[in-house]
């Protein structure tokens, strides 16, 4: 119940979204303007609110990043094979793979990991949070860039062009700058904290918003196979790994439960903004949030009860 409470919010503000655009209270100006307002200032501001303010020597566990890594990397490996197999133009497997590695770990992970877990479990997974983005963010440039290279481009020409976008990425810095941040306890005068904290609240309503106005059922339907192999891949095979990787590794209890909820969180929100504006197919990336997040919490709450039924 506890994860439904956490998940279901998501999709009635999407519906709103949806009916904002039906009765035109919004239009694809106010939509295009949103992404990129939720994209350069509103998401970063979110990302060093989160990781700068937390406690990073005491709720830092490298197992946990690890296993996040590894699960993470070979995930985008396989996403990135099998759509080079499938007949996709170059915008659908930017967002298919992208889609496959990006976890919604702000806005479902962590409130699920504080019903589950507790404060100490909030902690640890705001750290975690902190090293999975840069990583999900890079991986998410290389899959949208990559495919919409020239093919008679040379490689190194290619990895300067992903090379600039991840260095001028706003996420990827805002999260870089918020371990760094919290690493060394610089502490946040007032006025800062109360500024970030206003402009955190409004990014995911505006964010889920523009999805749920620029979602059409109809294209999602002619997608809904790939979509459905997207989502399958995040929350089934990347979160397998992810406790295969952890167990090896000897983690159990809070911090194994931790891990998991936050390996096993639905494809991004901000996957829609980012294909919105790197060139990958929207339709689809709006397809797979849905799709996830819609069976985020049934997988969210077998993968806990397997972990309960195995003593771990």
């Amino acid at each position: 119940m506890e994860i439904l409470q956490a998940v279901l919010p998501v999709f009635l503000v999407i519906a709103i979204g949806a009916t904002a655009r039906r009765f035109r209270f919004i239009g694809d100006p106010f939509i295009d303007t949103a992404n990129r307002l939720v994209y350069y200032f509103l998401l970063p501001a979110l990302l060093f609110y989160k990781i700068g303010t937390s406690n990073f020597r005491e709720a830092f566990n490298a197992h946990l990043v690890i296993g996040g890594y590894a699960a993470t990397v070979v995930t985008f490996l396989v996403a990135t094979l099998l759509s080079r197999k499938m007949a996709i133009t170059p915008g659908e497997r930017g967002s298919f793979v992208q889609g496959a590695v990006r976890a919604n770990l702000a806005y479902v992970g962590l409130p699920v990991v504080f019903s589950a877990v507790g404060d100490i479990g909030l902690t640890k997974a705001g750290i975690l949070l902190g090293f999975m983005v840069p990583l999900i963010n890079s991986l998410a440039i290389v899959a949208l860039v990559t495919p919409h290279g020239n093919g008679q481009e040379r490689g190194w020409e290619n990895a300067r062009r992903i090379a600039y976008q991840l260095a001028i990425n706003p996420v990827l810095l805002s999260a870089f700058f918020g371990i760094l941040w919290s690493l060394f306890r610089i502490p946040l005068p007032a006025l800062a904290d109360r500024t970030l904290a206003i402009l955190s609240s409004a990014t995911l309503p505006l964010s889920l918003l523009c999805l749920g106005g620029a979602f059409s059922l109809e294209r999602a339907r002619t997608e809904f196979r790939i979509a459905a192999i997207s989502a399958a891949m995040k929350v089934l095979l990347l979160t397998a790994l992810a406790v295969a990787a952890y167990r090896w590794m000897g983690l159990a209890g809070d911090d194994l439960r931790v891990g998991v909820i936050m390996m096993g969180c639905p494809t991004a929100v901000v996957t829609y903004v980012m294909a919105s504006q790197l060139k990958g197919d929207t339709d689809l990336a709006g397809t797979i949030i849905v799709l996830s997040t819609a069976v985020s919490a049934v997988t969210i709450t077998g993968w806990l009860f397997f972990l309960s039924a195995a003593g771990w």
